[in-house]
């Protein structure tokens, strides 16, 4: 038997693809994908694991807005469409795979605890006790299974404030990233008049009053708000039997803080051979989460006038024609094209760099 823990997009894109004829798929809510704590915008990256159903999908991304605090902005095409989809309807399609593929599902049914014993690990819940050869934990940020395995690790949180709501001016098919607001702020269009709106960072009260000032005079509609894990690289990914995935795993990029496609490709890796899972993973996307957890490091250091320079170097064509082709999720495919043609972005670098260590 094998239980997974988490009904999310890693746990339920896993069981959809474990071959084990006995996966019992627990979540602790009633109904999966409520409450709803994700912006849910995918890249073309989604395609390396699976064709998502169009009926999910609520609105296209073509163009991408950033704006520094000092009112300099620039608009990326993108030759790769984002899409906007329904977050709920998302995790629901992923356990109907599960569901698909055999597993057991087990709702309203909360992890509670696990011991190792003669070979088997006793699986606790709020209901009952399983033995079970393997548990998988894909159970978010502040995995129950990861404490109790004794691998949660050195974790650190940011906190992500977001609204569905009402909002005016909006720009259909264009998502608007403003720097310098938290780490950083978006307003993602479902159409002209709805919006997924929020601002992520430490979560203190000077996050809460600019996430306030983003939204204005805007109208809630739903309040889609959450904790999202800073990614360790140091992070372990199982012990003996017991695996770690997505969220539960930190298996984060630092740069927007998303973590579907990471989370959902780390599950096939799992499925497909468990033995080596973490170093599949780690040789596969531990360098692309590494990078993104530098850029994002550096990119929280960033002056006023250094985000303004930044935007002036990305309107170069050159520039802006590498950042439109390729997928945000994997910036190794990116970077090294940037700092090859652009020598202004290792000044940049170094300026930031300088600043951060030694001012």
């Amino acid at each position: 038997m094998i239980s997974v823990i988490g009904a999310g997009p890693a746990g339920s894109f896993y069981a959809s693809q474990e071959k084990n004829e006995d996966v019992h798929l627990f979540e602790e809510h009633e109904v999966v994908g409520k409450p709803v704590a994700c912006t849910g915008i995918l890249t073309d990256s989604i395609s390396r694991v699976t064709q998502i159903d169009p009926n999910l999908i609520v609105s296209k991304i073509n163009r991408f807005k950033i704006v520094a605090p000092g009112g300099k902005s620039i608009y990326i095409d993108l030759k790769k469409t984002n899409f906007v989809l329904d977050r709920a309807r998302l995790d629901q399609w992923l356990f109907q795979k599960a569901v698909d593929n055999g597993a057991k599902v087990h709702l309203g049914e909360r992890f509670e605890g696990m011991k190792e014993r003669e070979g088997k690990i006793r699986v606790k819940t709020s209901k009952k006790t399983y033995e079970s050869d393997m548990l998988v934990g894909a159970d978010g940020p502040k995995s129950q299974v990861a404490q109790a395995a004794g691998i949660y690790g050195d974790r650190k949180f940011v906190q992500g404030w977001q609204a569905r709501c009402k909002f005016p001016n909006l720009e259909e098919g264009v998502t608007e990233i403003r720097m310098g607001v938290g780490e950083f702020a978006w307003v993602v269009p479902e159409d002209n008049k709805i919006a997924r709106v929020g601002v992520i960072g430490m979560d203190n009260a000077t996050l809460k009053q600019e996430y306030q000032n983003l939204l204005g005079a805007s109208k809630i509609i739903e309040d889609q708000s959450g904790v999202i894990p800073l990614y360790n690289p140091k992070q372990k990914l199982q012990k003996g039997n017991v695996f770690l995935l997505g969220d539960a795993a930190t298996q984060v990029k630092a740069t927007t803080y998303g973590g579907i496609i990471y989370g959902m490709i780390a599950g096939t890796y799992l499925a497909k051979d468990k033995e080596n899972y973490s170093k599949l993973f780690n040789q596969k996307l531990g360098r692309d989460l590494w990078i993104s957890l530098k850029m994002r490091d550096y990119m929280n250091h960033m002056s006023e006038k250094q985000c303004d320079d930044m935007i002036g170097i990305f309107k170069k064509k050159n520039n802006a024609d590498i950042l439109a082709e390729h997928d945000r999720d994997f910036p190794s495919k990116f970077i090294v094209q940037l700092l090859m043609k652009e020598a202004k972005l290792w000044k940049l670098g170094f300026d930031i760099f300088k600043n951060k260590h030694f001012n």
